[in-house]
């Protein structure tokens, strides 16, 4: 099996070379002689290293799990964004997953393979709002339009994200459809033996995953439509997703290709260009009580030869002497590489439940949830942790406690930055924090005023300047009021 992940992935560089829209037009037809069983995986892996790349790289230093010390990442400590920051994750959505999407779709109707376009479908819904939760607009409707469009117009981002749902529920129905052929040790997400298997098993926990990004999506709209939203999202949840960690969807990397934190703590961390928050580290020292820290502690972090847990203050210009790198359940060659836990749906639920006015519901859900994350994390859930901050009632359940835990739960998934940002009260200010309450950089370069937002890719203004809106990092994606 390793074997066969190392050719997958080593095909994501054969299929998706170009870096930019003008790149691509140069060779419109670049994986069209590939068949899906191929794209399928290189689509997949793409995907994980633009969700879990850069991008969340940089959301880790504004939700200050990570600090920034030198180069890019110091800029992004101080939110002096600078447009070539965007540009690996803007060109693996474009170039490498929905370019390949596209071409997995055409490919899979002409074949009648319902469950490679049902899984497609799925892939670009993902594709999209992540994007769109950090650009805003984007180009979607003109953008794979090759042969005859290389200046793409943006579309809006309400209406790509009602686009995500459609897709979605389109995913669902063609996986519930008969195919002609179906995945099998090619997906990286729920390997299966063979394809008998895959519909058996497999099938069914790609429509979880679809409905359980169908609940996420409609959660972000919090602030936009708060009872229609938690109303959307729990609905969603109702319609069958995740019932446990076994059916949460994760690429396990092998020996022979490294996820993708792995390489950046391995080159950032030798280079002294990042470390681990020292706010991070206080949050979870001693926090069952005195002496008993948060059992994921040693986890995301490793301990100093002497025993200790240094971080890095955020805003330094330098890494302390003997400063913490991070720890096993990431910094590894083969660590999971999450696409969305059966914890954060849960956290997802209590928070949508809460809303709803379903008290109940929402404690059982953050239960639930904490178990499932020190479960996911350490191999067991520890029962002095549990009985601190996993035992919720419905008149103990609130949206700060929910957003706290999940907040640790997401170490270094750029969803925190989207769930702080919809948590900072409707109207306020940029210097106002969301849940959990962080203090700005104090080498910001904004009077105090967080990020909301990413700034375009510098080849996207260059290539595509009458259609690039003009933002800042001031500026703010559209659910995010």
């Amino acid at each position: 099996m390793k074997n066969k992940i190392f050719i997958y992935f080593t095909l994501v560089a054969m299929l998706v070379s170009c870096e930019s829209f003008d790149e691509i037009n140069t060779n419109p037809n670049q994986a069209t002689d590939a068949s899906i069983q191929v794209i399928f995986p290189a689509v997949t892996a793409a995907y994980v290293y633009g969700v879990s790349g850069e991008s969340a790289q940089f959301t880790s230093i504004l939700m200050q799990y990570l600090t920034g010390v030198l180069g890019d990442q110091q800029q992004v400590n101080n939110y002096a964004f600078i447009a070539d920051m965007s540009d690996a994750t803007w060109n693996r959505f474009y170039a490498n997953c929905l370019n390949n999407i596209k071409n997995i779709k055409e490919k899979s109707e002409e074949l009648g393979a319902t469950h490679y376009l049902g899984a497609a479908k799925i892939m670009e819904a993902a594709v999209l709002a992540y994007s769109v939760d950090l650009w805003n607009d984007i180009p979607y409707t003109e953008a794979l339009q090759l042969d005859e469009i290389t200046q793409p117009s943006f579309d809006s981002a309400e209406e790509i994200y009602a686009r995500v749902q459609q897709l979605l529920d389109e995913g669902i129905a063609d996986l519930n459809s008969e195919s002609t052929t179906s995945p099998s040790t090619n997906d990286l997400i729920y390997r299966a033996n063979n394809e008998s298997l895959w519909r058996q098993n497999s099938r069914p926990r790609w429509i979880m995953l679809a409905n359980a990004l169908k609940a996420r999506y409609h959660n972000h709209l919090s602030k936009v439509d708060p009872a229609g939203s938690a109303s959307a999202t729990l609905a969603a949840i109702d319609a069958g997703s995740f019932e446990s960690n076994a059916d949460q969807p994760i690429v396990v990397f092998g020996s022979e290709f490294a996820g993708p934190w792995f390489p950046f703590f391995q080159t950032t961390f030798g280079e002294n260009n990042v470390g681990i928050s020292q706010r991070f580290i206080d949050k979870l020292r001693d926090r069952v009580e005195e002496g008993m820290d948060d059992p994921r502690l040693p986890f995301f972090v490793s301990e100093t030869t002497a025993g200790l847990y240094v971080g890095t203050p955020n805003g330094s210009s330098s890494r302390p002497q003997g400063a913490v790198v991070p720890g096993p359940y990431l910094n590894t060659r083969e660590a999971p590489t999450p696409v969305l836990n059966y914890s954060e749906l849960k956290f997802i639920e209590a928070e949508a439940a809460l809303r709803a006015g379903q008290q109940s519901r929402a404690a059982e859900a953050f239960n639930a949830a904490v178990a499932a994350s020190l479960q996911r994390v350490t191999g067991s859930a520890d029962a002095a942790y549990i009985e601190k901050f996993g035992s919720e009632s419905a008149d103990s359940i609130t949206l700060e406690k929910i957003m706290e835990e999940k907040h640790i739960d997401l170490f270094l998934q750029a969803e925190a930055w989207s769930d702080w940002r919809r948590s900072t009260p409707e109207g306020a200010s940029n210097t106002v924090s969301g849940i959990p309450t962080l203090e700005p950089s104090p080498s910001n370069s904004t009077q105090g005023a967080f990020p909301r937002r990413f700034i375009y890719p510098n080849r996207e203004v260059v290539n595509n300047s009458a259609n690039v809106p003009s933002v800042t990092n001031q500026d703010r994606v559209f659910w995010d009021r």
